[in-house]
């Protein structure tokens, strides 16, 4: 059974109802925010493990207390809102968010998605102190940065978590399906586009520090990281 906490911040007090009804059978322990400044102030004293959003929550809005959140903490963000158009999605993403869902949502859709995010921060938390490596590129895992020929190149949490799974295997081709549940977002509400957008900013990324042209886009397939041996050669 979880003990998880869930911090549910919405204006609407019956979908703030909805979600305790569907999450506390399943062992969470639900807390909540009727506004922005309300959910910092609680997330201050005590973080929780997952964060459920609205976007529309008045001043300062769910984007604004997104923004706050990621300043000092990388606990899942959950994007629970009745915007359901890819602009809102990329918006959120960019902001840091890990994952969206449209209002209406089902109650197995939401538990699906809040264990999902739980199991990422879990493996996240297991894998502190390692440092994978690629030629050129180490992914250090507890700093949860990347190093490009010794230069530290800034990513947001979903580039993090895009790379570290290439990095993995650096010569294995993974799906979009495969590369979505990585990053901890939905086969529902993420696009092509989306994933193409975060690959294109960590090969930019990765070029200026000095790097190649890292990942390649396998046609109808996914990406991979392309292999060690040529990650070396490419900046000897």
């Amino acid at each position: 059974m979880a003990h998880e906490q869930i911090l549910v911040v919405d204006d609407n007090e019956d979908i703030r109802d909805f979600v305790r009804l569907v999450l506390e059978p399943e062992g969470y322990k639900i807390t909540e925010a009727a506004d922005g400044t309300s959910a910092l102030d609680q997330i201050a004293k005590s973080e929780p493990d997952v964060i459920i959003l609205d976007l529309s929550i008045g001043q300062p809005d769910g984007l604004d207390v997104c923004r706050s959140i990621r300043k000092s903490s990388m606990v899942p963000i959950i994007i629970l809102t009745s915007h359901n158009d890819e602009v809102d999605e990329a918006m959120c993403l960019a902001m840091g968010a890990d994952d969206f869902i449209a209002k209406p949502v089902g109650p197995r859709v939401l538990i699906l998605r809040v264990a999902t995010q739980i199991r990422h921060s879990r493996a996240r938390q297991g894998a502190l102190g390692r440092v994978l490596t690629a030629g050129a590129l180490k992914l250090d895992l507890e700093a949860r940065e990347l190093r490009v020929v010794g230069t530290r190149v800034a990513l947001t949490r979903i580039e993090f978590e895009f790379v570290q799974l290439l990095i993995r295997e650096p010569k294995r081709v993974f799906t979009r399906e495969q590369i979505i549940e990585a990053i901890g977002g939905s086969v529902d509400f993420s696009s092509d586009k989306l994933i193409d957008t975060h690959a294109s900013r960590i090969r930019i990324k990765i070029r200026e520090a000095g790097g190649p042209e890292a990942l390649v886009a396998v046609r109808g397939v996914g990406f991979r990281l392309i292999s060690p041996e040529f990650l070396t050669e490419s900046i000897s």
